[in-house]
């Protein structure tokens, strides 16, 4: 495929909507312009030959600042056109098959400190009434479970087992597991239930609103950011928090990270491995502190 011919796709996008290229006409556009800015289209075949053309592009890009999560969303875009350019016949291969993708690093997860939940769980802020329990119970749940948000809120009467002191959960995929609880919160949902038997009506949802119904996210997610704000500065507040640090504190404290995948409900052993390295920060700091060798 020529330079002419190249232009010639590269500046008619929309014709190809069709094709999903016009979704991406800004990201082309883009790519167009850089090659027309540094005259990178004056040599036959330079963009489609060896990819070297994409490889200064790339590194622009990265020069801008952009992450590498949007560079690799570009190169993508990228991808897709040129495929559609087989696809027509205009060209044998991909420049873009030798070309090597920004690594994303991942984020770790927020968690909250162990001593920092225990001084709002244990603390008289909440009242002897229905909200605060229930709220009390929202949180409570959240970090003595590890259940997400949708989980949480999807929990019937039916599900949890006081005297087993177990909940069974409905995850991704409707698969279930069971998932054990500690006394305490055992002694909550005693005492919410009195309260919630009291409302009339009400639907057979475990957490419900005031007027019987079940509890919509928005609400579960209003409760857990208004109390962790009261114990942590971090960014994030959300109902995951307590998940990412329910995780976070079992491995702290010695727990086999299989046993940790199956109560999260993780399909793949590297969705909990993330949390090791939480793990492993807190113990390189202990290491440090402790070991004599460490410190020469």
């Amino acid at each position: 495929m020529h330079k002419t011919e190249f232009l010639t796709y590269l500046q008619n996008l929309k014709k190809y909507s069709s094709h999903t290229i016009n979704s991406y006409a800004h990201d082309l556009n883009q790519f167009y312009s850089f090659c027309l800015e540094n005259k990178y289209l004056l040599e036959e075949d330079e963009i489609i030959s060896d990819g070297r053309v994409i490889r200064k592009w790339i590194n622009n890009l990265s020069g801008q600042g952009l992450s590498a999560i949007s560079i690799n969303r570009k190169i993508s875009c990228l991808n897709s056109f040129f495929n559609f350019l087989i696809h027509e016949g205009f060209i044998n291969k991909s420049p873009l098959v030798r070309i090597i993708r920004p690594k994303v690093t991942k984020k770790l997860p927020e968690f909250i400190r162990e001593e920092n939940i225990k001084t709002l769980l244990d603390s008289d802020i909440f009242q002897d009434d229905f909200t605060d329990l229930r709220d009390k119970l929202i949180i409570e749940l959240l970090y003595s479970t590890g259940i997400r948000r949708a989980e949480l809120i999807g929990l019937k009467t039916g599900d949890i087992d006081l005297i087993a002191r177990t909940i069974k959960v409905t995850g991704k995929g409707n698969k279930q597991r069971i998932i054990p609880f500690p006394k305490i919160l055992k002694d909550l949902v005693e005492k919410y239930l009195i309260f919630r038997d009291t409302i009339q009506n009400c639907e057979d949802f475990l957490i419900i609103t005031e007027s019987g119904k079940g509890v919509y996210p928005n609400l579960i997610y209003r409760v857990v950011k208004k109390y962790i704000s009261m114990i942590s500065t971090g960014k994030k507040r959300s109902p995951h928090v307590l998940r990412h640090s329910y995780a976070t504190h079992l491995l702290n404290n010695g727990a086999d990270i299989n046993a940790v995948k199956e109560l999260l409900g993780h399909a793949n052993l590297s969705a909990t491995q993330v949390y090791t390295h939480n793990t492993f920060e807190k113990l390189n700091r202990i290491y440090k502190q402790a070991h004599p060798r460490a410190k020469k």
